[in-house]
């Protein structure tokens, strides 16, 4: 299979480049509603804003690509000085790419992406500004859409399974801290 078959397929994949593999897809998407969480009689509804992700955001970020929400399996990051993760805005959403590092991590996620395993990206956040409109939908069931206009921050990308967003492989995000009111990892080391 071509990678261009791979990438259409699963929102990420793996290409060779000269001799050194690359791993790129799109993690946000925006203004593409998708179902979070569904009920018997309602569904939250989650839309991002491409706001969120200009490239005055972003440049001002230093985000981690990581495997399965795992802070322990970064492998690449954004920051200008020693940043091996590009993120590029679109108005599709977040595109991203990265050269496969040679270690364990860069080894499985490749091997794991080409065989169809890690088919989509998730994302780390934290909202600010949103707003919900509260919706009747066509089969009668109470719809909540959350429109997100602005992120106070976003820590990560992460590679994995299942995505929530099937129009460009993006996954269900865990927002535990946000309802929780955890502190990030960096502010507990602060």
């Amino acid at each position: 299979r071509s990678s261009a078959f791979n990438c259409f397929r699963h929102g990420i994949c793996q290409r060779e480049e000269g001799k050194d593999p690359v791993i790129e897809g799109v993690a946000i998407v925006t203004e593409q509603e998708t179902v979070l969480y569904e009920g018997s009689d309602w569904r939250e509804i989650e839309v991002i804003d491409p706001a969120c992700i200009t490239k005055e955001v972003i440049d001002n970020e230093d985000i981690k690509l990581n495997l399965l929400h795992q802070r322990s399996a970064s492998f690449a990051r954004s920051n200008k000085r020693e940043g091996t993760l590009n993120l590029d805005t679109r108005e599709d959403g977040l595109h991203f790419s990265t050269p496969v590092p040679d270690c364990d991590l860069g080894t499985r996620a490749k091997a794991l992406i080409d065989n169809g395993t890690y088919t989509g990206c998730s994302f780390e956040f934290w909202p600010q500004d949103y707003s919900v409109e509260e919706r009747d939908g066509k089969d009668g069931k109470k719809e909540y859409v959350v429109r997100h206009t602005k992120f106070a921050r976003i820590g990560a990308i992460t590679i994995g399974m299942d995505p929530a967003y099937e129009q460009t492989s993006v996954g269900l995000r865990e927002m535990y801290r946000e309802t929780h009111n955890e502190e990030t990892p960096e502010q507990k080391q602060e």
